[in-house]
């Protein structure tokens, strides 16, 4: 009986129950001519099929399931029927399914289904003792995994594998790589699971190391670096750490801590370490989180770690709740701003405040410059203030100020000032400190001028720096008392001076939109009318007043 009539006389009940199995069939494979295995899962369960056809893969002679199903036909055994009959389109890897299938045979693939066996087989030694490194692939794929592999084992594969395929040559070239991590690949899939039963002793941790030796290995041989190695290197690290999170926690620390410890016996790096640890934290506990990692610190080098490294790390750190137990671990450096001022911050939230003290101190005797250390200039003003400490505060809000002047700034330390003539003195120093518009501080110090002179209302001097976009975004809280000052010589510098200034012309469209609204406000269509064009220089700037008059209408 065929597949299909099979499939026709199967119970209603039975083929309704292998629809919802359809997606289920997993591992079909034709383990001889004619006789396939597959498996089927069904809810928690997952059932071995076995079916056997007669030897034109038409008949079906046989078929079982281990299912408990008192039916001869079950609904596992149907859904793997309806498999290997699935349509054309379906992917076919035995010439058994393809003619099933009604899939048409290559000419190889016909030729070989009718081969004699004895011919095939002696024709197969021939070849394979002639290519060395067919003959380690095909050992590789149908030889069965021994149980007693060893690291000292997987290292002489690898060279095995590598002199298979580049035979005497001292380098590899990059176009060999497919074929050595193909042949390798062969080797490693079979010996995996004997690998992975070893995890968490010692033999487990060294025949990791030495996969991991392997692609080290390949690197330092190839020509030239292709991406191909660390793909097949970052495959090999999921597959390892898919496997640590289904470990138990202490499994799970125990390699990771051998496998520390003999990377730095070795002198090799430990980035992989730390990768592993990020992957496995699901499974690991808190107390394990804190001694790998520690470990970890106590031993790399940080020279070895860029800031992105860092901020990946202390992001980690505070994520699971770790910076108590590791922050006297952490390294600091003076020159990684970023990653720094975050771990300064997180260190005040868990009370080590004399510690940030020090840090910052360290970070500020070390800069090159002192524009540098203005964020830590910070940090310590927001610290003494926390310990009613206003003197040592007034420090170093001056030292910011120096460098970052500010009215607000000003303010701030103005009235911290104890004696009126600290106060006039210092409020006289800023008066006398110049406006230079290619300075790096020309907006500051416009804002701290423009505020001293709002205090006395000396309009006439902020109107005579009103030169440029930059000026009008500082004076703009004082506009309408510029309007009430010098109405004519301020309409005069918003539509003529400033707008012939190279800052006003880089942001046209928002310094446009601020005009209509202000002079649209304080000044009527006859005022702006009254403006003589022959000021503009171009006809663009000679049009920017019928936009505004425009407004009016």
């Amino acid at each position: 009986m065929t597949i299909k009539d099979t499939l026709k006389k199967a119970p209603a009940n039975i083929i309704k129950a292998a629809l919802s199995l359809q997606n289920n069939v997993r591992e079909c494979e034709e383990i001889s001519r004619g006789q396939f295995s597959a498996f089927v899962d069904d809810g928690k369960e997952s059932y071995d099929v076995g079916i056997q056809l007669d030897e034109s893969g038409l008949q079906l002679n046989h078929y079982s399931c281990d299912c408990s199903d008192k039916n001869s036909l079950c609904a596992h055994v149907v859904a793997v029927l309806t498999f290997m009959n699935r349509g054309e389109k379906s992917a076919a890897t035995s010439t058994t399914l393809k003619k099933l299938r009604k899939k048409k045979l290559s000419p190889t693939e016909e030729l070989l289904d009718n081969v004699d066996n004895f011919q095939l087989r002696t024709w197969i030694l021939e070849e394979l003792n002639l290519n060395k490194e067919l003959n380690l692939k095909f050992f590789n794929h149908f030889s069965s995994p021994t149980g007693k592999i060893t690291a000292e084992e997987i290292n002489n594969q690898g060279a095995a594998c590598i002199q298979a395929v580049i035979g005497k040559k001292k380098y590899i070239e990059p176009v060999q790589l497919k074929a050595l991590f193909e042949v390798w690949q062969k080797y490693l899939d079979t010996q995996m699971p004997a690998i992975l039963n070893e995890i968490g002793n010692e033999q487990g941790m060294l025949m990791v190391d030495a996969i991991f030796g392997f692609y080290g290995l390949i690197d330092s041989k190839v020509k030239k670096s292709s991406s191909r190695i660390g793909t097949q290197f970052n495959k090999f690290v999921e597959k390892l750490s898919a496997y640590l999170q289904t470990c138990e926690a202490e499994k799970v620390f125990s390699f990771l801590q051998q496998f520390t410890l003999r990377l730095k016996q070795n002198g090799k790096g430990l980035n992989i370490v730390l990768n592993l640890i990020y992957k496995t934290a699901p499974v690991l506990t808190k107390e394990a989180h804190a001694s790998l990692l520690k470990l970890y610190l106590n031993i790399v080098s940080k020279n070895d770690l860029t800031e992105p490294e860092l901020m990946q790390l202390l992001l980690y750190v505070i994520q699971h709740d770790l910076l108590t137990e590791l922050h006297s671990d952490l390294p600091y450096t003076l020159f990684y701003n970023e990653y720094n001022i975050l771990f300064l911050n997180q260190l005040q939230l868990i009370g080590e405040t004399d510690k940030v003290i020090s840090l910052c101190e360290k970070s500020i005797k070390g800069n090159y410059h002192e524009v540098y250390s203005i964020p830590y200039y910070q940090i310590l003003v927001n610290l003494y203030q926390q310990r009613s400490m206003p003197n040592e505060a007034l420090i170093y809000r001056k030292k910011i100020f120096a460098y970052s002047p500010s009215y607000l700034l000003y303010q701030e330390i103005y009235n911290d000032l104890a004696t009126n003539s600290q106060k006039e003195s210092f409020r006289k120093e800023l008066l006398g400190r110049g406006i230079r518009r290619d300075s790096a501080d020309y907006a500051m110090v416009l804002d701290l001028k423009f505020g001293l002179w709002a205090e006395t209302e000396d309009w006439g001097k902020i109107l005579d720096k009103l030169v440029d976009y930059i000026s009008l975004l500082k004076a703009e809280p004082y506009l309408k008392y510029l309007f009430l000052f010098d109405d004519a010589l301020l309409l005069k510098k918003l539509l003529i001076e400033i707008h012939s200034s190279y800052s006003y012309r880089d942001n046209f469209d928002d310094v446009l939109e601020f005009l209509k609204r202000f002079i649209t406000k304080y000044y009527t269509k006859d005022q702006v009318s009254q403006i003589d064009k022959r000021n503009f220089t171009s006809y663009s700037s000679r049009n920017i007043i019928n936009m505004i008059l425009n407004e009016y209408d």
